[in-house]
């Protein structure tokens, strides 16, 4: 049986002082460490269309990106790129979604994180 593939969401979040730019500059650049894995895509979420007079993103959409893998033992790589560009701040904080799964992580290395990934990824993964 051929494994279909998995759609991971991600919500870039950089604490209260972070303006739309900052949070879509910093996806930009997660998005661009995810495109050198081996990811089938990393997409920016439609945010349909803007109301007249506004700007264009909206603000569910701001700092979302959708991975997707077309294996599951492919999230390992993906989960250990996010949690590397977390650590180069401790202002970063990732939402993760999948199938219904949701797991939010900090820029805050700790042993108690780790464990939680390690359990989030073997639900998903089966390892």
């Amino acid at each position: 049986m051929e494994e279909r593939p998995a759609r991971l969401g991600i919500q870039v979040e950089l604490g209260p002082d972070a303006d739309a730019e900052e949070v879509a500059e910093a996806a930009g650049q997660l998005r661009r460490e995810l495109l050198d894995l081996d990811v089938d895509a990393v997409d920016l979420p439609g945010g349909g269309e803007a109301p007249p007079g506004t700007r264009g993103v909206e603000l569910a959409a701001l700092g979302g990106l959708l991975v997707t893998v077309g294996q599951s033992q492919l999230l390992g790589p993906v989960i250990a790129a996010i949690r590397s560009w977390l650590g180069g701040s401790p202002q970063r904080s990732i939402k993760l979604e999948l199938g219904g799964d949701t797991l939010e992580l900090t820029g805050i290395s700790s042993k108690e994180q780790r464990r939680l990934v390690d359990e989030w990824l073997q639900r998903h993964t089966g390892r």
